[in-house]
C-alpha cells in the first residue's frame, strides 16, 4: 500500500483565490474570469495543484512463477490495483465534463484497475536455452519506470513516462533466453496504449481500427545481465505502420509552423483526432554498478527515448470555423485552419539517474530529465515546441524490510510547463471537438513538487 502527502506551489483551484485572465470576448470586449492551473507534463495525480493527502496505490499480486529448471510449465500472474493511480489506467477516468462547473480532473480513490493478467508458458529449447510465451494484458515492454511508485527510483513520475510512453499493453510477448547474459523478446499488440478491446466507445473505434486499417503494434526487446549483474540494458522498440488507437495525438496545420497543443489528448487519454501513418518509438534504458565503490552503494541508471508519428488531423468542429469567428468565441489559440490540418510529430528525451545508499536505512536517489517535442502536439494540452527540464531529489528510508518512507522535492522548468484554463462559456464542446476549457495563460516555471511517501509491503 503507498500513500502520500503531496504539495504543488501553484493556485489551488479555489474560485475565490485564482488568477484572473481575459477569456471569452463579448461584443469585441474581452471578460475577465478565474482560470485554474494545469501541469500539463506531469502525471495528472502529481500534478493536482495545492495540497492534500493521497491514496496512490492498493496493488493486490497472484502469481505462480515458472520453474526455474529448463522443462514445459506453465504460470499465470494477476495485477489488481486500486486508488488514485489505478484511475489512469480506465479510460476517460481522468476526465471532467468539460463544462463550467467541471474541469479536466476527475481522478477518483475508489478506482479498480486490472493491471496485468496474463498466462505463461515456458517450452524448452535446447540444453541451456528455453522460450516463454506470454499472452494477456501485461506492462508495456518499454521505458525505465513502472506504474508500481515503490518499484522506481523516486516517488513522482518521471516526464518519459508519463508523455510518451505507454504503461500497459494486451496481446502477446514470446521470451527467447540465449544464456545467462543474454535475452531477446517480441510480441505483436492491441494498437491501443494502455487498454484493449473492451467494448469502451473511442469514438467509435471498436475493432482495434483506424480508417478500416489495423492499428497492431509490433513490440521487440534485446535485454543483457553481466555475470557480475552489475551492469544490465535493454533495448526496446514500439512500432505500430497504421498509426496507433489510442492516443489521442493532436494536429499540426503546417510544417513551418511549431503549433499550440491544445488539442491533443496525450498517450493516456483516448481522441478522435488520429489519422493512419507509422507510429514508432525507440527506447535504450540500463543500470551499472561500479566496482570501485565498495558495498555496491552507487548506481548510476539512464534511459534515451525518441520517435515519430507522421500523421494526425484536426478537430472537426474547428475546421468549420473561421479565424474572425474563434476570436469571437474566444478560442486561444485560434486554429488556423486554411494551413491544412495533417502533420507529422516526434520527440526525444535523455533521462539520468543516480543512487547512493549510505546503509541499510538511508540512500539519497537524483533524477535528471530532458524531453524535447516538435510539429503537431503529442503531449496532453501543451504548447509547442516543447523543451522541458525536470530535476528530482529523493531521499528514501528503509525503516524495516516492508516498510519504507521516501521525502522528495522536485523542480520542473522549460517551455510553458504550467497553462491556465477556464470554461469557455459561449462554446459546446462536443460541437468543436475542444474539453470546454480555453488556454487563456501559461507559464515557462520553474514549477516546485514536494512530498512524503509511506508503503508498506507484505
Amino acid at each position: 500500500m503507498d500513500a502520500s502527502y503531496d504539495y504543488n506551489f501553484f493556485n489551488a483551484p479555489a474560485f475565490g483565490s485564482l488568477p484572473r485572465f481575459a477569456s471569452q470576448t463579448i461584443n469585441g470586449k474581452p471578460t475577465f474570469g478565474p482560470a485554474v492551473p494545469v501541469a500539463p507534463l506531469r502525471y495528472a495525480d502529481d500534478g493536482i495543484p495545492g495540497g492534500g493527502f493521497n491514496l496512490n496505490q492498493l496493488k493486490v499480486v497472484l502469481e505462480r512463477e515458472l520453474s526455474k529448471e529448463n522443462k514445459l510449465d506453465g504460470a499465470f500472474r494477476f495485477d489488481l490495483m486500486l486508488g488514485q493511480d489505478a484511475g489512469l489506467g480506465v479510460p476517460d477516468a481522468v476526465e471532467g465534463l468539460g463544462t463550467a462547473n467541471s474541469t479536466t480532473f476527475g481522478l477518483n480513490t475508489s478506482t479498480i484497475f486490472v493491471e496485468q493478467a496474463y498466462v505463461a508458458f515456458q517450452i524448452p529449447a535446447g540444453e541451456n536455452h528455453r522460450v516463454e510465451i506470454h499472452l494477456g494484458k501485461f506492462e508495456a515492454p518499454i521505458g525505465f519506470e513502472v506504474l508500481e511508485r515503490p518499484g522506481n527510483l523516486n516517488f513522482s513520475y518521471g516526464l518519459f513516462f508519463n508523455n510518451v510512453e505507454p504503461f500497459v499493453l494486451v496481446g502477446s510477448q514470446i521470451y527467447y533466453v540465449i544464456n545467462s547474459s543474454w535475452r531477446v523478446r517480441g510480441g505483436l499488440v492491441d494498437g491501443g496504449f494502455n487498454t484493449s478491446r473492451g467494448g469502451y466507445p473511442y469514438f467509435g473505434f471498436l475493432d482495434n481500427m483506424v480508417n478500416q486499417l489495423p492499428t497492431y503494434l509490433v513490440t521487440f526487446n534485446l535485454d543483457y545481465e553481466s555475470a557480475n549483474k552489475k551492469l544490465l540494458n535493454t533495448f526496446a522498440l514500439l512500432y505500430g505502420f497504421n498509426g496507433t488507437n489510442p492516443p489521442g495525438f493532436g494536429t499540426s496545420p503546417s510544417a513551418a509552423l511549431a503549433y499550440p497543443g491544445a488539442y491533443a489528448n496525450g498517450d493516456i487519454i483516448p481522441g478522435p483526432y488520429n489519422n493512419n501513418g507509422t507510429y514508432m518509438e525507440l527506447n535504450d534504458f540500463g543500470s551499472w554498478i561500479p566496482s570501485f565503490v565498495p558495498g555496491d552503494k552507487l548506481m548510476f541508471s539512464f534511459e534515451l527515448v525518441g520517435g515519430f508519428y507522421n500523421h494526425a488531423v484536426a478537430p472537426s468542429g474547428i475546421t468549420a470555423l473561421g479565424l474572425s469567428q474563434q476570436q469571437l468565441l474566444g478560442i486561444f489559440p485560434p486554429f488556423p485552419f486554411s494551413l491544412g490540418y495533417d502533420g507529422p510529430t516526434n520527440w526525444f528525451g535523455v533521462g539520468l539517474y543516480q543512487v547512493y545508499k549510505f546503509n541499510n536505512y538511508f540512500s539519497l536517489n537524483l533524477r535528471e530529465q530532458y524531453l524535447q517535442a516538435s510539429w503537431n502536439s503529442y503531449l496532453e494540452g501543451f504548447i509547442f515546441p516543447a523543451n522541458i527540464w525536470e530535476t528530482t531529489l529523493t531521499l528514501r528510508f528503509d525503516i524495516a524490510d516492508n516498510l519504507m518512507i521516501r521525502m522528495e522535492g522536485r523542480t520542473d522548468f522549460g517551455n510553458h510547463v504550467l497553462d491556465y484554463y477556464q470554461p469557455n462559456l459561449l462554446v459546446n464542446p462536443q460541437q468543436i471537438g475542444l474539453k470546454g476549457n480555453g488556454l487563456v495563460g501559461s507559464s515557462s516555471g520553474p514549477i516546485v513538487f514536494g512530498a512524503i511517501e509511506v508503503v508498506f509491503t507484505y
